[in-house]
């Protein structure tokens, strides 16, 4: 089963990165589960405002805490995106363009399908990278041979007790 700090860090976290599939399929769990509320929600308030011959309180009501209960699936959803622009070394400012009727359509579409940035950016490591993390200095071996360990290498003799200078 899940822990409580790994739904937080999974659905209510800004920071990091989030790469494509990990974000299309958390939003789908979202999706899922508030349309789940939202069955079960109505189911209720049908049957009650049945039970009432008429009476629309029961509708308003359920409609009401629709609203109330989505609000954490909303924000969630925000989160995902902000780390999904992340993913793609943007800000998280970014997110505002999801509030202009026309463009957050098209925004939408460029957060589910732009590849992110490869490698590590400003908001953290590639989540894709297989490799441990690279120090950013590294010391390599350079291997000097001297003339001798050549001779010997090309001929197969030793060559020491010679003065270099070959002689036909």
């Amino acid at each position: 089963m899940f822990q409580i700090d790994t739904i937080r860090e999974m659905f209510f976290s800004w920071e990091g990165r989030l790469n494509r599939k990990p974000y299309i399929l958390r939003c789908l769990t979202l999706g899922l589960i508030m349309t789940a509320i939202y069955i079960l929600l109505m189911v209720f308030a049908f049957t009650t405002a049945a039970a009432q011959m008429g009476n629309g309180l029961p509708m308003m009501g359920a409609f009401s805490a629709t609203y109330i209960l989505y609000l954490p699936f909303i924000i969630s959803g925000y989160l995902l995106a902000i780390r999904r622009l992340h993913d793609l070394d943007l800000s998280a400012f970014f997110i505002l363009l999801s509030f202009v009727p026309v463009v957050s359509f098209f925004f939408a579409l460029y957060i589910i399908f732009k590849k992110g940035t490869e490698g590590p950016n400003s908001y953290g490591p590639d989540p894709l990278s297989t490799e441990s993390e690279m120090p950013v200095f590294s010391t390599s071996t350079i291997h000097t041979t001297n003339s001798t360990e050549m001779d010997t290498a090309q001929t197969g003799t030793d060559t020491s007790h010679d003065s270099g200078v070959s002689r036909s």
